[in-house]
This record gives C-alpha cells, structure tokens and sequence, in this order.
C-alpha cells in the first residue's frame, strides 16, 4: 500500500523571523575574509620566508607528500591536494585520515620505494596542538623523511615535533567553528605546492606570485555576492528549521568542502549530518526511509566531469521530495526537474515506490549561484561558504548555541 507523503512545513516568509537576529560568528568570519584573503596572500606567498621553512635544495628533492590533519584540517588537505599536485607537479600525493597514517601507514607506504629526503610527511594543524598530529609528525621523524607543520602557532606541541615549521601568520580573531584557520590552511598549502613547483621547475617564479594574487581575487569576486548569497541561505535557514538530519553530496575535491560543511552542521547545531558522492547516493542514500526529512546541499562545478551524474543525483533528490539545495557556478535552469518516461529505464531515479516518491509532484532544487573558480582546483577557497552559513543560520533560528551550546554564536564567547 502506498503511504501519504510526511509533509514538512518549508515555508519561511512570514515567519516573522529576521536576520539581523540571528547574526553570527560563521558570518562575521566570512566578512572577514576580505581583509584575511589578502593578509594571507602576503603571509604565505613570500619566496624567502618559505625558503627558509625549506631550503630550496631540499625542496627540489621532494618527490612524494603525504598530507594528514585532524578534523577541519584533514578537510582542508583533501580539498586542496588536487591544487597541490598541480602546483607542486608532484603526482605521488595523498592525503590519508590521520588515524590510518599514524596506525596503518607502513614504511613500505610511506616511501614507496623513494629515499627518506625525498618524502615529505605535512602535518596541518591551525593551533598545532592536537596528540595525535604530534604522533604523526614523530612517527615521520623516526622513519627519516621531511616532516612540516603548516599552523599558526609554530610554539605548538606539533611545532616541536615538526623539523620545518610553516607559520601562516593568520592574525587574531574568532575562529569558532573554523573558518578563518581552515580558508588560512588552504593557502599555506597552496602556497608550499607552488614553492615546490617553483624548485623544481614546474613554475616560474612570476607564476609563484600570480597563483597568489588569482587566489585572493577569487576569494574577492565571491564576496561581491556576498549579501545575496546570506540572504538565500538564511531564507533555506528557515525553511529547513524543523529538520534535523541533512546530507552533502559531492564528488572530488568538493567531496572534502562538502565533509567541512558537514563538520559545521554538527558543530553549530549539533544535527545528524553526513556526506557522500553523487554515485554512493545511489547505491546507498536513496533509500534512507523518510527521505523527505532530509535537507540535501549538491555541491558541483560546471567544470566537474561527474556533472552529468549529479544532474541525475538532484532529480533523484526530487524525486524523493527532499529540500534540495544546490551550490554551483551554473545557473539554476540546469537543474529543472527532467520530466522522463521510466517504462523501460532499469534505474532507480523516479521509480523507486517508496510511499511517495513521485516525479510528478516533485519539487524545485534552490540553487545558490556562486563565482566560477579561475581554475577548476581553487573552488575550495569558496565552496564551502554557502553550506557553513546555512549550518550557522539553521543554528541560529533554532536557538541552538553552538557546541553543544557551549559558544554563544551572537556575542562570540565560550559559556561557562
């Protein structure tokens, strides 16, 4: 027997809620990034002061990086590890979970048959304090190979435990839930990449300046949308408020923003959240039961060759009467509801007889417009924004304090 479909209510104007209420630390990072864009260009961007981190000798010597972190920092080594390859022209990168380097990573793994010199273990830690990166760092150091901390605090438990210290400068300021210390982390690891490229010939040193400068620029093109893009998140905000499980969906490197957005949604709410890929959603998300009680964020990029399977992600999101959002530089008309004959289709999208799941009464995917990156692998500097402001606004008009409660989101201070 077919069920009736769970409604939710999804509606937000005349709600009576106003924005100018809910404002909140997640926000004022994001403004922030106007002034933090071009401090951190200068910070990281610099020849000498990278060349004293790492000589250039030794840096021309490298030929493998292994890149791990704990929480938004192992976010930050995946979302950007495809800029690093491309920088550094290293192919014989990764970016493993930490636990699975300082547990599961042989010798045999971590040299894959190179010299030690020519093997660089990044430690990636903002305050450089976690145990389990210093584990990391030491275990580098006993095998031999280059070991560097990228942090903002090289007085850290990390930074003495790291041979090389990258200190990204980051001046002072809120960083709860992150933002600032995770879009910093990026730039320190584009800016290595490009330092190495620049030693070993991959770039030239005019290119080692101009990665910087495109870096900030896009930073700078994303926020003259700024207002409009807080407007449409605080509105989903709102019409999201009653749920409390949501899914990020994304392919690639945005796989790893999309894991950081995930991260916010359970720092400042402390909802069920979690993230997959365009072709696991299929195999496994869809048939979650009461789907329709999940608030869905699609991140993809016209330049992402898995778009054409996250345009048939987002109808099965419909589909399924998910509230849908979708982060991308296309414009929304590329995610209109595709109405198809199914009679003959061996495939799961609009078929499936889950109660009420129902092409014809499907819904329309909100779809956030953001800036399309310079090159394909910097969208990371962005991408993540529009989800960690839902994740803060969703908070926010719930009035759930973040951390458990225990960061006031509007005055910015720890309780208790």
């Amino acid at each position: 027997m077919k069920l009736p479909a769970k409604r939710i209510n999804l509606s937000w104007r005349g709600s009576g809620l106003k924005k100018e209420d809910y404002r909140n630390s997640v926000l004022h990072q994001v403004r922030d990034l106007k002034e933090l864009a071009r401090i951190q260009k200068e910070k990281c961007f610099h020849l000498e002061k990278l060349t004293e981190v790492m000589g250039r000798e030794t840096a021309a010597g490298i030929k493998r990086v292994i890149f791990t972190g704990c929480g938004d920092s192992y976010s930050a080594a995946g979302a950007m590890l495809p800029g690093f390859k491309r920088l550094s022209g290293l192919k014989r990168c990764n970016a493993p979970d930490i636990m699975d380097f300082c547990c599961y990573y042989t010798r045999d793994k971590i040299l894959k048959g190179l010299k030690a010199e020519e093997v660089l273990v990044v430690a990636i830690s903002f305050s450089g304090s976690a145990q389990r990166l210093e584990e990391a760092l030491n275990k580098a150091n006993d095998l031999g190979v280059q070991s560097l901390l990228i942090t903002r605090n090289p007085d850290s438990r990390g930074g003495r435990a790291a041979k090389s210290v990258f200190n990204v400068e980051t001046p002072d300021g809120c960083n709860s839930p992150g933002l600032r210390s995770y879009y910093a982390s990026m730039v320190g690891m584009a800016a290595l990449g490009a330092y190495i490229g620049c030693c070993n010939g991959t770039l030239g040193e005019q290119e080692f300046y101009d990665t910087g400068e495109t870096i900030a620029g896009y930073t700078l093109r994303f926020l003259e949308d700024l207002d409009r893009i807080d407007e449409e998140m605080f509105a989903e905000a709102v019409k999201m408020k009653d749920l409390r499980k949501f899914e990020l969906i994304a392919d690639w490197n945005e796989g790893s923003s999309a894991q950081f957005v995930e991260q916010k949604f359970i720092e400042c709410g402390g909802v069920y959240c979690d993230h997959t890929t365009s072709e696991e959603f299929a195999h496994i998300s869809f048939f979650f039961r009461g789907p329709e009680e999940f608030g869905t964020i699609v991140m993809v990029n016209e330049a992402d060759r898995s778009l054409s399977r996250m345009k048939d992600t987002v109808n099965g999101c419909l589909a399924q009467h998910r509230p849908t959002l979708v982060v991308t530089d296309l414009e929304a008309s590329e995610f209109e509801v595709r109405q198809r004959d199914w009679s003959d289709v061996d495939n799961f999208y609009g078929i499936a007889d889950q109660g009420f799941n129902s092409m014809e009464q499907a819904g329309k995917a909100a779809v956030c417009h953001i800036a399309k990156a310079p090159e394909q692998w910097m969208s990371p500097f962005v991408d993540f924004i529009p989800g960690s402001l839902l994740a803060a606004y969703h908070a926010a008009v719930n009035e759930h304090h973040f951390f458990g409660g225990r960061f006031d989101f509007r005055t910015e201070t720890w309780r208790g």
